[in-house]
């Protein structure tokens, strides 16, 4: 028996092992209602690098030129604001959902959620 299996970590190797292969999610973000979905559970997390990282995944399925023309920054501006450890401008952000035919929105948090006033 792989020992690994026997960890608590793992490393994507380890999959390919087993004849797994590792999750892609462009493979799955073929709709509006996917988009939809999957970015409002990234932004519910609260966690910037992961919105970040969500976003990429988003344009990367719909093609990083195509949605980059469509917002007006080049191809490798996308590439650039949406690489692990960058910090995109909001603006930039806004402009790559509305090329995708996403818009930003603020909602309520579940009242069990809320630590607002």
């Amino acid at each position: 028996m792989n020992s690994s299996l026997n960890s608590d970590s793992f490393d994507l190797d380890d999959l390919e092992a087993l004849g797994l292969t590792p999750f892609d999610p462009t493979q799955h973000l073929s709709s509006k209602e996917a988009v939809a979905a999957y970015m409002s559970e990234i932004v519910a997390t609260g966690n910037a690098d992961l919105f970040r990282a969500a976003m990429s995944d988003v344009v990367r399925a719909y093609g990083m030129g195509k949605v980059a023309a469509q917002a007006d920054i080049t191809r490798e501006g996308a590439y650039k604001a949406l690489r692990a450890g960058s910090k995109p401008r909001f603006e930039t952000i806004l402009s790559l959902l509305d090329a995708l035919g996403m818009q930003f929105a603020i909602v309520p948090k579940p009242q069990h959620e809320s630590g607002a006033i």
